[in-house]
């Protein structure tokens, strides 16, 4: 059964039918309660405000919700949301443990979250760890467990067991169109890390030809060739396409402008780059970039400013501060 694209409840929900566990339902809701109807009414605008960042209102809904109906547990998701947004780790802690293991997917939440607060107060190393620990408790583990121990293991740069549990799902050919172009574009991205750029391009291109119009992976494999300075054409056409489809995006802004300024073309370069770092002011690639667009329009001590700013930003990798270190002292042609 897919879980990949369903909501934690509807996934649970799901669940529980498939197992023949559907009184659970009846344990927490009725739809002839007049109480539970509301309950879940005003748990829907607490999740509106949630998603505006409004977390006072959020959780005074959310509160009323919870009084009228405390049988439905599993609304503290959204408490568990609102307290982790709010950096309120010990209460997050708190509110999980609410969620227990024969509730498989709200259990496996609960332990996501947790791998999270550790990544956040310790490492992600730690993370990791934790989460691969209890990953590996899991005797079948479903297709939606799969899926987050792969992004898990790609945002740790744990390229290569990314890349086996993503080819794992591929090899399910029941998935919609949407999940398996995003799995392609997943794995594609991770092969390109680790600089399997063939196979790289043969997943992402796979991916486009299944969602041609997806601004997110034209971006991706555009900015790849361009740092692979290869069919930087082609990749200025991709990338056009998809600034077409997403004008506001940061990244594929950034992506464009970097496309210019790799054909010399240092005033439409600049003209997005300068928006590219008004959006994204913390980006230490973009920063970069603009820097080097800036001392090639003999804009040098503009350029040294936004370098420097690089030299300040705490997510600056140390292969590219040391590159910024040369800049400073010596200009672009030296570096």
């Amino acid at each position: 059964m897919d879980y990949i694209n369903t909501t934690l409840l509807l996934s649970q929900g799901k669940s529980w039918i498939q197992n023949e566990n559907s009184e659970k339902f009846s344990e927490v809701y009725s739809c002839k309660n007049p109480n539970d109807v509301v309950s879940e009414f005003l748990f829907l605008i607490s999740n509106l405000y949630s998603s505006q960042e409004n977390f006072e209102k959020s959780n005074f809904y959310l509160n009323l919700s919870n009084f009228l109906n405390p049988k439905f547990v599993f609304n503290l998701s959204l408490v568990v949301e609102n307290q982790y947004l709010n950096k309120e780790y010990k209460k997050t802690k708190k509110t999980l443990k609410k969620f227990k293991k024969e509730d498989h997917f709200y259990y496996w939440y609960r332990v996501k979250k947790e791998a999270k607060i550790i990544a956040k107060k310790r490492n992600k190393k730690e993370s990791l760890n934790y989460i691969k620990a209890e990953f590996d408790k899991i005797s079948q583990p479903n297709d939606k467990i799969i899926f987050d121990i792969a992004n898990f293991y790609k945002n740790s740069e744990e390229y290569k067991k990314a890349i086996k549990y993503y080819s794992k799902l591929l090899n399910n050919l029941n998935y919609n169109f949407e999940i398996k172009s995003d799995l392609l574009y997943r794995r594609g991205g991770s092969y390109e890390r680790i600089g399997e750029y063939e196979k790289a391009d043969e997943d992402l291109l796979h991916a486009l030809s299944i969602d041609p119009e997806n601004a997110y992976i034209l971006n991706y494999l555009a900015y790849s060739w361009l740092e692979r300075v290869y069919k930087i054409n082609e990749a200025i056409e991709m990338l056009e396409k998809a600034y077409s489809i997403k004008s506001n995006d940061p990244y594929i802004i950034d992506s464009i402008g970097w496309a210019y300024y790799l054909i010399d073309d240092y005033l439409k370069a600049e003209e997005f780059l300068k928006r590219a770092v008004e959006l994204m002011p913390n980006d230490p690639i973009v920063n970069d970039h603009y820097g080097d667009i800036l001392w090639k329009l003999d804009r040098k001590i503009q350029a040294r400013y936004f370098w420097g700013n690089v030299l300040e930003m705490d997510d600056a990798e140390e292969e590219m501060l040391e590159i910024i270190n040369n800049k400073m002292i010596e200009g672009l042609k030296s570096s």
